[in-house]
């Protein structure tokens, strides 16, 4: 009785088992659904299981790098988002956007050459997107050229009252000044020739070349 007993439990407990395992397809709906109701986590994991059964079983869902890679980029997997934006680009599954994203994502991780490089190429072949890469390039330009132009105006400031009550020292920090300034011209310049009539872009950049003495420059803006 007891044999029997024990053979049914153990029989009952690989039924739970086996009711608990899912097929690529059922994780691909389950991943899917959750990212309707805006799961992403839930969508990344059951997207990323999809993956790898389809993988072991040696298929391949194109769509599923796709939406894994969204899904892992809404929770911040950004590493993982590139991954998969770059096997759905190897699948050219949605080329374009997939190479938009993987843009957002590589700003995250601040791989900016790569980010630069990918906006560079993609806003060329994709007309469609090319407003929204080169908007995302832009800002990056503007936002790296303010940082040291942020920093060269609070030096600026606290420099400014050395002027009347020690010449020499003022003239030093200004030096510095004039060397953060300078740091931020590059940047600038990259956003200035995106967008000419960005008027934040604009007044900054006139005042790295007034600050540098670079009067005609100042003068055409």
């Amino acid at each position: 009785m007891k044999k029997l007993i024990l053979t049914v439990v153990v029989i009952f407990g690989v039924t739970l088992v086996n009711a608990q395992d899912k097929t690529a397809k059922e994780y691909k709906i389950e991943g899917a659904d959750a990212y309707k109701a805006k799961d992403y986590q839930k969508g990344y994991e059951s997207f990323e299981k999809s993956i790898n059964l389809y993988e072991a079983e040696g298929k391949t869902d194109t769509t599923l790098y796709y939406n894994a890679a969204i899904c892992a980029l809404r929770v911040k997997e950004y590493e993982k988002s590139v991954n998969y934006f770059n096997r759905s680009i190897e699948l050219e599954y949605k080329i374009c956007k997939s190479n938009l994203y993987k843009a957002k994502a590589l700003k995250k991780l601040k791989s900016y050459e790569e980010m630069e490089e990918v906006c560079i190429s993609s806003a060329a072949k994709c007309p469609k997107y090319e407003k929204k890469f080169n908007d995302l390039l832009f800002n990056y330009y503007l936002q790296s050229g303010l940082v040291p132009f942020n920093n060269a105006a609070k030096m600026q400031s606290v420099a400014t009252p050395l002027a009347q009550s020690d010449a020499d020292k003022y003239n030093a920090e200004m030096e510095k000044v004039k060397a953060e300034f300078k740091k931020s011209l590059p940047m600038l310049e990259k956003a200035h020739n995106m967008k000419p009539e960005d008027e934040n872009c604009i007044r900054a950049l006139k005042q790295v070349y007034e600050i540098l003495d670079m009067k005609a420059k100042a003068a055409s803006l």
